[in-house]
């Protein structure tokens, strides 16, 4: 049996040393791909509106800043009505948090697991209110997640003002004969990507306030401090309103048995509010992807990278359906044509 010789130039060695270099390098820097990527994510939300605006004659650069500063606005409007009783509803919990606790785990029993779980929780009570470098290392992961949202806020700012500024990268990093179809891509994804970005807004809006309304009710002193937790976990789908209804039920539990039990069941009918009929209606119909794909993405997101993979999902989905659509297409036209 004859064996012919493998030849390796030393051109494709560089171009492999090339290849592992570059894979390398994108590794150390994910975060800053991360951030590109969501500032995209913003700026395709916003290029419908921008679009509106320019066609009433108003420069795109003003339009650009009047969403902003009117997004800005509501924030600012929302921080300032809820962050006097969310201080107090924090404090409050902190400060008793030690006597919760004790009821809580008799709750539970006596065993070896909970002895071990009270042990940890004593740990992690003395560091945070006697210092130590859980604080310190807490603090400096708090600076930098705020940093990270404020530089891809930034980011998404320029990249909408500037009219096919996305166009003229993915031209200058894509090869001439893969541009025209990179760049259609973009344009599909983008108009996916922004209904899902101001759909994924709406029902957090939704969910957050059902939960407080429906908390306020049961008269639990945590109702606000749980709902913007519901509210802002909503940004991951399924998985948020799941450890929203966990962590209600510990912290409610010490107050009362019976309205602990209660919350989870107002939790469970939320989220099978969500389930069949928010996320169909309103996510379902703006990204076209079915509901066990996106638990699917999310879980591997969350797997490989995390809360940072688990949030940009599904816009990364999105992209990958696209994708395989376009491939399936191209392989049935080949089918029908030979």
């Amino acid at each position: 049996m004859k064996i012919n010789p493998i030849d390796i130039t030393w051109s494709s060695l560089f171009r492999i040393l090339a290849v592992l270099i570059l894979a390398v390098t994108a590794y150390y820097i994910r975060e800053v791909f991360v951030i590109l990527f969501i500032a995209i994510i913003i700026s395709s939300a916003l290029h419908t509106p921008v679009q509106y605006l320019e066609r009433k004659k108003i420069p795109r650069v003003l339009s650009v800043l009047m969403i902003f500063l009117i997004a800005l606005a509501i924030v600012s409007l929302i921080v300032y009505a809820v962050a006097p009783v969310l201080i107090i509803q924090l404090k409050y919990f902190l400060s008793n948090i030690n006597e919760l606790r004790i009821p809580l785990l008799d709750s539970f029993g006596t065993s070896d697991a909970v002895s071990q779980l009270n042990g940890q929780l004593n740990q992690w009570l003395n560091n945070l209110f006697y210092g130590g470098s859980d604080i310190v290392g807490f603090i400096t992961s708090f600076a930098g997640n705020v940093l990270f949202v404020f530089v891809a806020v930034v980011l998404s700012f320029y990249l909408s003002i500037s009219k096919g500024g996305i166009q003229r990268f993915i031209r200058s990093v894509m090869p001439i004969e893969k541009e025209e179809y990179a760049i259609d891509l973009y344009k599909r994804t983008r108009r996916k990507i922004g209904r899902w970005f101001t759909s994924q807004i709406i029902i957090s809006f939704f969910v957050g306030s059902l939960t407080f309304i429906s908390l306020l009710i049961l008269g639990t002193d945590y109702a606000l401090l749980l709902g913007i937790l519901a509210a802002v976990l909503e940004i991951v789908p399924y998985v948020g309103p799941i450890v929203v209804g966990i962590v209600s039920f510990v912290v409610i539990l010490p107050e009362s048995a019976t309205l602990a039990f209660i919350a989870v069941i107002i939790f469970f009918l939320i989220q099978q509010l969500e389930n069949h009929v928010l996320v169909p209606l309103i996510v379902g119909r703006a990204i076209g992807i079915d509901p066990v794909m996106i638990v699917i993405a999310i879980l591997a997101g969350g797997e490989l990278a995390g809360l940072t993979g688990a949030l940009v999902a599904i816009p990364v989905a999105i992209i990958l359906q696209e994708i395989i659509d376009d491939w399936s297409l191209k392989k049935t036209q080949k089918l029908k044509s030979s």
